[in-house]
């Protein structure tokens, strides 16, 4: 991981606007795509489980884990390994 946050930019690189439409978006407006059992559902109708510190988002259709957010001591954690795909 860098320590310096000069190491962390992207300047000029031309992907760096793919992913900034990527993450610059309401993520409840999304279509998801579940990993396990193919289903896609809009992600703001889900259910969300957790507390402050947890996030976890399953799918509607078979219960899997799609989506795990988490504040940790080193920062922000998004954990996305049941979604196979977003649409936005």
């Amino acid at each position: 991981m860098a320590c310096n946050i000069a190491d962390l930019v992207l300047d000029g690189h031309p992907g760096t606007h793919l992913l900034q439409e990527a993450f610059a978006f309401d993520i409840t407006l999304t279509w998801i795509e579940c990993e396990t059992c193919n289903s896609v559902c809009g992600l703001g109708s889900l259910t969300l489980d957790g507390g402050a510190a947890e996030a976890l988002v399953r799918c509607a259709n078979c219960g899997g884990d799609l989506i795990r957010a988490a504040r940790t001591q080193r920062g922000r954690l998004l954990e996305m390994k049941g979604a196979s795909h977003f649409y936005f």
